[in-house]
């Protein structure tokens, strides 16, 4: 009962009280979470701020993962408070030390639960022109690709729209393709987020096609609101791209739901096999 894509459900990127099958599972406990991904086929689990769990729900979620046979999807490199303050320009040494074990805790968690995907969002106020903040960013993430690609890991940097969350260094997706590739380390990636490139780009095919050999985790929602994939037209045809392109890597489910409700996430699963057969044929002939 698995999908022609890899799909990974959330356990929470809003919070950890709202995961992805907050009604249709049988609880909101990522455990439970987790067995009711791996029963519907799913081939992941997305926790992008299991660093800031407690150690007892970590070693849970691990334990589960385990069992599951699901893949951890992308995991962020600090908090969800750190979307909002400039930890990647650190202007002095205490920021620097927050962000070192930022970064030590993002290391140790991936090992721990076999993830593969960091992610990086570089936003808050900095004192740095854009130029400059540009290039102090890629300096800094070029020193850190080493020590990712050593442990097995690829940084990712994520584009998110400045209008949800104020003070991003990219406001588009071809400005931080740009940079990634001065970087042009092969640790060094980008995050493909629907929801954010309808709102920074408007162009979902473009970006797909133009900088795929730079794009690492993919993530879909649909727009407005970050709703299901079967609520917004614009989502099928990045489906229908990356079954034809054989993509290999997980499809993060990173949505809300329009109808926060069972019924609501019952359908989204079905609309996930109704498209299956036609995605299965895509993959094999490559249209």
């Amino acid at each position: 009962m698995s999908f022609a894509l890899r799909y990974a459900p959330h356990l929470g990127f809003r919070g950890f009280d709202t995961p992805l099958f907050a009604h249709a599972a049988p609880s909101r406990d990522p455990v439970d979470q987790i067995a009711f991904a791996a029963a519907e086929g799913f081939a992941g689990i997305q926790d992008p701020w299991f660093s800031s769990r407690p150690e007892v729900d970590k070693a849970r979620i691990a334990e589960a993962l385990t069992a599951s046979d699901l893949a951890a999807g992308t995991l962020g490199i600090g908090g969800l408070s750190d979307l909002r303050r400039p930890l990647w320009f650190p202007g002095d040494t205490s920021g620097e030390r927050a962000l070192q074990a930022a970064c030590d805790q993002a290391f140790a968690d991936a090992a721990r639960i076999g993830a593969r995907d960091l992610a990086i969002v570089p936003a808050g106020t900095t004192a740095l022109g854009q130029d400059a903040a540009e290039g102090a960013f890629a300096a800094r993430l070029s020193t850190l690709a080493d020590r990712a690609a050593a442990a097995g890991l690829t940084l990712n940097v994520e584009v998110v729209d400045p209008a949800a969350i104020p003070g991003q260094l990219f406001t588009s997706f071809a400005q931080a393709a740009r940079v990634v590739r001065r970087i042009g380390h092969p640790a060094v990636r980008l995050i493909y987020d629907t929801g954010h490139l309808i709102a920074t780009d408007g162009d979902l095919m473009t970006p797909l096609t133009r900088d795929a050999d730079i794009i690492g985790p993919v993530q879909i929602a649909g727009q407005p609101g970050r709703c299901e994939p079967g609520a917004d037209p614009r989502i099928r045809p990045v489906l229908d791209a990356l079954a034809s392109q054989r993509f290999a890597g997980l499809v993060e489910l990173e949505h809300l739901w329009a109808d926060a409700s069972a019924q609501s996430e019952r359908a989204g699963i079905d609309w996930l096999h109704a498209i299956d057969a036609e995605l299965t044929q895509a993959k094999r002939t490559g249209s």
